[in-house]
């Protein structure tokens, strides 16, 4: 699709949002005539363009400003939870024009995957653009691979979408190439593209969901692993006896406080922060949260620990100062610790991840 060197330019230009050919040549090393010829070819080709003059510093002439041309291609991101589905649909230059989500009940796998073509064709139109323009789908999906292609070992209320080729799977159903990572690893993207990750470009992403997971995210990318298990933090807990920070464990103890509360997502939509059954998952779950973050800091040294997925904000902000990280001093000093704050994707994180799959995979680093 790409070239090593035009897909510099192009990350290089995603990142900077605008810029010139001369800031390009500075960042990249390459020669003006080699950036010229490269810029000049991807205009062509409809994936930059030119814009007003940037003026210079000093007496220098004004620069051609370079962008992203935003309706070269578009994509749709797809997030798949045991209870819900979201979607959002990105342009090339990365901006959300379209999102949706839904509660979702028990469906077969045949239902689920006219659903989300449903779904995705309800978001083009909405839009006004063109299916023929859809350059790909990315899909996140909670869940770990098991080391065997594309299949996904999930909870049980996604039975029907257990151990199978998604990929696969999924670009019958929509007529459309599809790229699949797990939830945690793309929320995790989502939030360096268009969340805190524009300030820390080292952060481990803690995903709060109907389990608990996460992914991490070095140097502004998104690390997967050598089985795309990245972030499987919850894995250490069993041989301790610690419990993981389940959503699923908060709405259990709801439900026998005498609330209704069918899924996840009802949990969320009427989220009270004066139910007493906070403060008793807290207690619950802060002893396990507490080695994982430990491990994280131990092994990773990150600038920031983002707490995400679909914990309300109230909550996060109420667990995060119960978080004890092991850290002894030595000659009155102790390792930097990072800040511990609320993600800041302003919608579904997995949805806005998974919409940069196709880009990320095929034009940019």
């Amino acid at each position: 699709m790409v070239s090593a060197n035009e897909r510099d330019l192009l990350d290089l230009v995603r990142k900077s949002g605008t810029t010139t050919r001369a800031e390009l040549g500075r960042a990249t090393g390459l020669t003006a005539q080699s950036v010229m010829r490269l810029v000049d070819e991807l205009v062509e080709r409809g994936m930059l363009q030119f814009g007003e003059a940037v003026p210079q510093e000093g007496r220098g002439k004004p620069a051609m400003a370079v962008s992203l041309r935003a309706n070269y291609a578009y994509a749709v991101g797809v997030s798949i939870t045991t209870d819900s589905i979201a979607l959002a649909l990105m342009d090339f230059a990365g901006n959300v024009l379209a999102h949706h989500s839904e509660p979702m009940p028990a469906l077969s796998r045949a239902a689920l995957l006219r659903r989300v073509r449903t779904l995705v064709e309800r978001l083009l139109r909405k839009a006004r653009v063109n299916e023929r323009r859809l350059f790909g789908v990315g899909i996140g999906m909670t869940g770990f691979f098991i080391g065997d292609g594309a299949k996904v070992n999930p909870p049980s209320p996604l039975d029907e979408l257990a151990l199978v080729e998604l990929d696969a799977l999924f670009a019958d159903a929509l007529d459309h190439p599809v790229w699949l990572d797990n939830d945690g690893s793309v929320a995790a993207i989502g939030e360096s593209l268009h969340g805190l990750g524009r300030h820390y470009r080292d952060f481990a992403y803690f995903y709060f969901g109907h389990g608990f997971g996460g992914g991490v995210v070095m140097n502004g990318r998104c690390i997967r692993g050598a089985h795309g298990n990245t972030g499987e933090f919850a894995g250490m807990l069993p041989r301790l006896g610690l419990e993981r920070a389940a959503l699923e464990t908060l709405r259990t103890l709801l439900n026998e406080d005498g609330l209704s509360l069918p899924d996840i997502q009802s949990m969320v939509d009427n989220y009270d922060p004066s139910w007493p059954a906070i403060e008793q998952w807290i207690k619950r779950v802060t002893p396990g949260l507490s080695v994982i973050t430990s491990a994280v800091v131990a092994i990773l040294d990150p600038q920031a620990i983002v707490f995400g997925g679909r914990i309300p904000e109230d909550l996060a902000n109420r667990l995060i100062p119960h978080i004890e990280i092991d850290n002894v001093s030595r000659r009155g000093h102790a390792r930097p610790v990072p800040r511990m704050m609320y993600a800041q994707t302003p919608f579904d994180a997995v949805a806005t991840g998974a919409a940069t799959l196709p880009f990320k995979e095929c034009f940019f680093r």
